[in-house]
């Protein structure tokens, strides 16, 4: 994560900010054994042995945003940005969320 904010003129602000995650996370294999309950129960339909591999999150994001404010005076301000995010769903088991946005954004300020 990282963020630069300059003030070119009294009444300027100009923002940019960049942020890069990755993330991996996932269940390591395990047995449900239980040797006196199957003795006496039987055993389930459902196949345990690959329930580990559901889980597997490996994903990556970048997002980066800038914006510029302008001080119309000490009290009113005017703001304009934009952000665009990319994630990546790099292991998808289910389906894939892959994608990308972009976020415009134009706001009035009121300081009191």
């Amino acid at each position: 994560m990282a963020g630069l904010k300059f003030k070119p003129a009294e009444r300027w602000e100009l923002n940019f900010g960049l942020t890069w995650t990755s993330a991996d996370a996932a269940l390591d294999p395990f047995s449900l054994s239980a040797p006196d309950y199957v003795a006496t129960h039987p055993s389930a339909s459902f196949d345990f042995s690959q329930a580990h591999t559901y889980s597997d999150l490996d994903t990556t994001r970048i997002e980066g945003e800038l914006s510029a404010t302008y001080h119309i005076n000490k009290t009113f301000w005017i703001n304009a940005g934009y952000r665009y995010a990319d994630f990546s769903d790099d292991a998808p088991y289910i389906y894939d969320t892959s994608g990308s946005l972009s976020f415009y954004s134009l706001a009035l300020g009121w300081n009191f």
